[in-house]
Order: structure tokens, then C-alpha cells, then sequence
């Protein structure tokens, strides 16, 4: 590793301290660093600055003190074991030798990633790699610091870099959604047309008007019927105007509408389709967002900017060749402004943009903050958070308040010094015109037609510059929705993918090793074969890969290294759909959705008929607290089930998985957090429910484990232990049995108190 990467990061040795790089480079140490790291705080937590370097024999632990660098060098080879301790806003880096603890680095969160990325480093010297055979693994999870095109830095607001985002190419990308209303769009667009041209006329009959009609032009006399002959055109232009731009408005609104529609669909049935991985790393609020205000602001963009820009355009074009052939001195006069104008446009452009992009941030952070609460009111109410929770909300909208309102500021200047340029041009026409007519060198009517071409020449030139905030933010808009869009999912069904008619249920790991983030494995080289109808009990220390395990089998994650099989097939040949259907589960927090009872317990299967409904809920212990509801099956539960026990919507649950009669079942401790006479109406419905099937369960309760034919234990990714309940349990020095002396230990102080 020579510091040196694909996103053009600043070489490890030029981000280190002056001081700090003087000392390292006199004792020749400089030119071997392959990572470094700052660090802020002492042994005794308070602040105090410091740096780690690494190079491939040594970590340095260095301290500023008074403007002197002070540390030592640990011998890599020495350091037996390196391990990051996560605290609540603080951790430390630990190195050991052996059982001795050698030394300690305290740091805050400012300073994780980095440090992070230094253990890693460390941890492949440790194990006797070097940085040319154990190449840093590219991590998925972390945002890109610089951009891969300008070598920018990325802000923290932004997915991408900004500057280099092509706004008419991401607009572009809406003729996509536009194709099956091409000829709405055709219509609409040539009905903008052609009020444009008729309002091109319309100036043009103002020199007959006066010049004949009033009798102003040199040589005529005032003549009424031409006049009224004039005046009668006008009005018949206005009027084709009026109805043009009444079927063109109607037209695109519908178009702008089925536009947003459609793109709503395509995001969210999107947005259904990517990994779980997606949703861990992106903000509830922000993809809420995305999918609708994003949505209505293309909308307001097709439905009106995009064509009144275009007819800007086109009315500049012809206003231009209008005033050249009437009077080109004149014309030379009107234009003078413009390049001050469109100077200003694509200075406040600049400004604006950078705006919108961080107040959609804080709009999201507003979002989020509402998209958080929410759902968990009954824990803020429990722990009468509710002041803090209405603060935390204040200071993020307070906090958008003061961004729009900057940007308000910004956009209320650019109007009137807008304004004022283009009076520059007026006042010059109006005095030279004003000459050339006094002097007869032009009669009145050709000045009046001239000054109201000039303000149609400079009206879309505003408009075009007031419309660069919509275009801003229709960019913008569209580009976070086409990032979703874009982003391929990670677990999909192969083409040709097994559609199986049934499922006996054997599941087989064979060398199965996984991990999050590409370096440190959460399951590794796992065997297992669990036989059909066979009941697995998973039990282990916190963080030991049980959950990983049921993610992986359900295929809510793909292994990295192995396979996993059912029936002798690969999951991944499977169709996702079609597996899972397969799979029941019962999580330890059922998650049900606002509607009635009974489209709870069916929802894993719509079209099942009453009678099913109800047999599946007196299987599962629940038809006798449903019908004491006065809606009976059809009571409409709160959001999450918030209005129902625990135990109740645990019950549903069930009744969910025993409808949907699934070959394979996975329980997550489904009886941790309720009281014993719910626990035993739970275990029954239970027992109804693993009957015949193949169970995998997460278990911590002794009721629960004791009935499953074999025990899995897993410790730190591997399995620690097989057997029976029995056998495990009296093995001397055995996880299993470490873990029901502790259970029984802690029933023990539960019983006393």
C-alpha cells in the first residue's frame, strides 16, 4: 500500500502534523508509513491530540505535548492481539501481548473511520501478511471521500459530486417516462407553439395601429375603420392565444401527473427490490422523500417549466430577428444588457444550486426526525421524552428555517438586480427612439411596436433566469431518484431460476462464511445439516452469527464464501419469491401492519377464505381474545399493533405463519418478553406450529431449547458446540453450560427479589 488509491486520497505521511512528519523523516522512518490515524483523547478521557503511524514492522503512538512530539514504537511481531472497545461516544484501540495489555489509544467518534481502517491494516501484519499480498479489501459500506472524475471532496450532504453532475443529462433521462405520452407531450408542445407565435404577431400590429388607424405615421390621416380592422386582429390572436395555452396547460398538468405517477411505482416497486444492506445505510425520512416530494417537484417541472422554458427560447430567438429587421441600431441597444444578465443568471445558478442541495439535506434531517419518532411515541411517552423529542425536532427545523431562509435572500436579490438591467436597455431605447421620432427619423408606431418586442425579448430572459431555480431543482430531484433507480439489488433471482411445487425441508450449510463489510467475518467455514422436520435450537453468546444464520438461509443476504442448500439446491438457483414463501417466520417483535386483524393474519396469503383465517387463529391461541374484541376479526389494529399486548400480536404472528403452512420455520425467540401465562398459550400455539416442519430457532429460554432435537452453539462466528440438550449440558467447560448456569443463576436473583 503506497497511500495511494482510486479516489485520489491524500497520501497517508502529507496529513500528518509538521512536527510530527520532521521527527519521523530524521529517523528515516517516513518513507515506510503505510497508515495513519489521529486520535483526541488521553488514558484519563479528556482531550489531547495525538497520532498513530503504522508502517509494515512498527506502531507509533505518538502525543503533542507543549509542541513536542513525544511517543514510542511497539514491534508489530510483538502485539499478539488488536481490538477496537466501542464505547457510547468513545472508544479505544487495545493492544495486548499476550494476556498483558501493551497499550491503549482513547478516541472519539470524529476519529473512528480512520483509526478503523489503521486496526484493519494492523490486524493483516499480525497476521503475518504484508500490504502487497493483503491489499486493503474495498469497502461497500463507506461513502467515497473524493470524487473518481475531479478528485473533489465529496460533501456529507450528497451522494455524488456535484460538480460533476450533468444536469441535462440527468433530466434527459425523463424522456424514458415521457415516451408513453409522446404524443400528449407533441400536442402540448405545438399548442405552446403556436400561442408563442401569435403573441410574436401581436407587437407587429401596434405600427399599423397607430401609424394608420390613429394617423401618427407620416403622410396618413387618422382612419377608424383600420383602427377597429387592427384591433380585431389583436383580438383574434388573443384569443387563439388564450384557448392555445388553455389545452396546452391541461395537457401537460395530466402528462406531468401520469409522469409522477409512474415514476412513484417504478421507485417504490424499486425500492422493494433492493437488500436490506441498502436500508441499514440510508435515513427512513430521506428515501420518503425521494419518493414523494422529489416526485411532485418533476411534476411542477414537466407540467410547466420544461415547455415555458423551451417557448422562452423560442420567443428570444424570434423577438431577436423581430427588432434586427425593424431597426438593427435599436436592436443593438436592447442586447447591451444581455451578456450582464446571463453573467448574473449563471453566478446566482452557481450559488443556488449548492442552496438547494444542502437545504433538501436538512429537509431530509426534518423528515427523518418525524420518520423516527413516530413509530416509537409509546417508548418517548414511557420515558416522558417527549420535551426532548420536540426540541430535537425544533433545532433541525430551526435549522432548515435559517437555510431557506438564506436562500430566500439570495433569491429576492436576483430578482430585482435582474429587473434593473434590463431598465437599462429601456431608458437607452426610450432616449434614442425618443430622438429618432422628435426628429422624424421614425415614427411613433414603429417605436411603440419596438418597445413591446423589447419587453418580450427581455421577459423570457427572466423567466429563463427565475426558472434556473426549477430546473436546480428538478435536477436535483430527479438525480436522487434515479440513485435509487440505479442501484442494482444485490439479491435477485437468476434467469431460469427454480419455481419448486414442494419443499421436504433439508437445509444443509456447507463452509459458510459471511461478513457485513468485507473484512471481519460474522460466520466463518460453518457446517451444518438439518434434516427435514427436524427442529435446530441456535444459542450462543450475543453477537456469535445466529441471526446472520436465518438471514442467510432466508436469503435476505448471499454467503461470501460456501454454499447453502435446500433439498440438495443451492439457494441462489432458487427464485427469492418462490424460496421464501417457503419460510415462515416468527420474529421475537412481530411487526403488523394498520388494518384489521384478520388482513394480518392473511397477509402472507390474501386470498385465503374466513374459515381459514379462523382456523389458523384457534391453532395458534388467538380466536379466543379476537372475538372478545367488539369488531371481532375485523378490529382495525394500530400502527406496528401498537393498540394490542405483546402477547396478542405475538399470537397473530403465528396465525400468520400457520396460514401461509410453510415447509421451513424460523423462530426468534418468540416467548422472551412476555409473562408466564402468555408464554404457555405461546409454547402451544408453537408446538401446533413446528410440527412436521423443518424449525430453525434462536433460543434463550431453557423451555424453548429443551424441545429442539439438536442445539447449535455459536461463538464468534463458528459453531462452538452440537448436540442434545443433555449432552451439552453436562459438558464440563462447555458454552451451553456456561449459559444455563448463568440462566439459572439469574432466575435464582429474580425469584429472591
Amino acid at each position: 500500500m503506497n497511500g495511494t488509491n482510486n479516489n485520489n486520497e491524500t497520501q497517508p505521511v502529507q496529513r500528518l502534523p509538521p512536527g510530527l512528519a520532521e521527527r519521523l523523516k530524521g529517523e528515516g522512518a517516513l518513507a515506510g508509513v503505510l497508515a495513519v490515524a489521529a486520535f483526541d483523547l488521553d488514558e484519563k478521557g479528556r482531550y489531547a491530540g495525538g497520532w498513530l503511524v503504522l508502517t509494515a514492522d512498527r506502531l507509533g503512538i505518538f502525543r503533542d505535548l507543549d509542541t513536542e512530539w513525544t511517543g514510542d514504537w511497539t514491534p508489530v511481531p510483538s502485539v499478539t492481539k488488536a481490538t477496537i472497545v466501542d464505547g457510547l461516544g468513545a472508544s479505544l484501540l487495545r493492544l495486548q501481548q499476550g494476556e498483558r495489555i501493551a497499550g491503549e489509544v482513547r478516541f472519539t467518534l470524529r476519529h473512528a473511520r480512520d483509526v478503523a481502517k489503521l486496526h484493519r491494516h494492523l490486524e493483516r501484519l499480525i497476521d503475518g501478511k504484508t500490504a502487497t499480498e493483503a491489499p486493503e479489501p474495498p469497502r461497500k459500506d463507506e461513502k467515497k471521500l473524493r470524487c473518481d472524475t475531479c478528485g473533489r471532496v465529496i460533501p456529507p450532504w450528497s451522494e455524488t459530486c456535484p460538480a460533476c453532475l450533468s444536469k441535462r443529462r440527468v433530466l434527459s433521462r425523463l424522456l424514458d417516462f415521457v415516451k408513453p405520452y409522446r404524443w400528449q407531450a407533441l400536442v402540448g408542445f405545438f399548442m405552446a407553439l403556436f400561442g408563442t407565435l401569435s403573441g410574436l404577431v401581436r407587437p407587429a400590429l401596434t405600427k399599423p395601429m397607430m401609424d394608420r388607424g390613429l394617423g401618427l405615421g407620416p403622410g396618413h390621416t387618422p382612419d377608424y375603420p383600420t383602427l377597429l380592422l387592427y384591433v380585431g386582429l389583436f383580438a383574434g390572436l388573443m384569443l387563439f392565444s388564450a384557448v392555445a395555452d388553455a389545452v396546452r396547460e391541461r395537457l401537460m398538468a395530466t402528462l406531468g401527473s401520469r409522469m409522477s405517477r409512474d415514476i412513484r411505482d417504478r421507485t417504490y416497486a424499486h425500492l422493494h427490490s433492493l437488500s436490506l444492506s441498502f436500508f441499514s445505510k440510508r435515513p427512513t425520512g430521506s428515501l420518503v422523500t425521494r419518493v414523494t416530494s422529489d416526485s411532485d417537484r418533476i411534476w411542477d417541472f414537466v407540467a410547466f417549466t420544461l415547455i415555458e422554458v423551451s417557448m422562452a427560447f423560442i420567443t428570444i430567438v424570434g423577438v431577436g430577428v423581430a427588432i434586427f429587421l425593424m431597426d438593427w441600431r435599436l436592436a443593438c441597444i436592447v442586447v447591451l444588457p444581455v451578456p450582464l444578465m446571463f453573467g448574473l443568471t449563471f453566478y446566482f445558478h452557481r450559488k443556488l444550486h449548492r442552496g438547494f442541495d444542502h437545504l433538501f439535506h436538512k429537509w431530509s434531517l426534518v423528515t427523518a426526525a418525524v420518520a423516527d419518532a413516530l413509530p416509537g411515541v409509546r417508548v418517548i411517552k414511557a420515558f416522558n421524552q417527549e420535551t426532548r423529542e420536540i426540541r430535537h425536532f425544533g433545532r433541525r427545523n430551526q435549522d432548515f428555517y435559517e437555510g431557506e431562509v438564506s436562500m430566500i435572500t439570495l433569491w429576492t436579490l436576483f430578482g430585482p438586480v435582474m429587473q434593473f438591467c434590463s431598465q437599462i436597455g429601456t431608458l437607452l431605447v426610450w432616449v434614442v427612439g425618443g430622438y429618432w421620432v422628435v426628429h422624424g427619423r421614425m415614427s411613433a408606431g414603429t417605436l411603440m411596436a419596438f418597445i413591446g418586442y423589447m419587453w418580450m425579448f427581455y421577459g423570457p430572459i427572466h423567466m429563463i433566469a427565475h426558472m434556473d431555480r426549477m430546473f436546480n431543482r428538478a435536477a436535483a430531484s430527479v438525480q436522487r431518484i434515479f440513485e435509487i433507480l440505479d442501484t442494482a439489488p444485490v439479491i435477485f433471482s437468476k434467469t431460469g431460476a427454480r419455481q419448486p411445487e414442494r419443499v421436504e425441508g433439508k437445509i444443509e450449510l456447507r463452509g459458510v462464511s459471511f461478513s457485513y463489510d468485507g473484512v471481519r467475518k460474522v460466520l466463518e467455514n460453518v457446517d451444518l445439516t438439518i434434516e427435514p422436520g427436524e427442529m435446530i435450537g441456535l444459542a450462543g453468546p450475543s453477537g456469535g452469527g445466529k441471526t446472520t444464520l436465518v438471514n442467510l438461509v432466508s436469503r435476505f443476504y448471499d454467503v461470501l464464501e460456501g454454499q447453502i442448500l435446500v433439498d440438495g439446491i443451492d439457494v441462489r438457483e432458487y427464485d427469492v419469491g418462490a424460496l421464501r414463501r417457503r419460510i415462515g417466520m416468527v420474529l421475537q417483535e412481530p411487526f403488523l401492519f394498520h388494518g384489521t386483524v384478520a388482513a394480518n393474519i392473511a397477509y402472507g396469503q390474501p386470498e385465503a377464505t374466513t374459515d381459514e383465517i379462523i382456523a389458523a387463529a384457534r391453532v395458534a391461541n388467538a380466536h379466543e381474545f379476537i372475538v372478545r374484541f367488539p369488531d371481532g376479526y375485523d378490529t382495525l389494529v394500530g400502527e406496528r399493533g401498537h393498540t394490542l399486548s405483546g402477547g396478542e400480536r405475538q399470537r397473530i404472528s403465528i396465525a400468520r405463519a400457520i396460514l401461509n403452512n410453510p415447509p421451513i420455520l424460523i423462530l426468534d425467540e418468540a416467548t422472551s418478553s412476555v409473562d408466564t401465562e402468555t408464554e404457555k398459550l405461546i409454547q402451544q400455539a408453537l408446538d401446533r406450529l413446528v410440527a412436521h416442519r423443518t424449525t430453525i430457532a434462536i433460543a434463550h429460554r431453557l423451555s424453548t431449547l429443551r424441545k429442539a432435537n439438536r442445539l447449535v452453539i455459536l461463538d464468534k462466528g463458528k459453531i462452538a458446540e452440537l448436540g442434545t440438550h443433555e449432552e451439552l449440558g453436562h459438558k464440563d467447560g462447555g458454552v451451553y453450560a456456561k449459559l444455563i448456569r448463568l440462566q439459572t443463576e439469574m432466575q435464582s436473583v429474580m425469584a429472591i427479589s
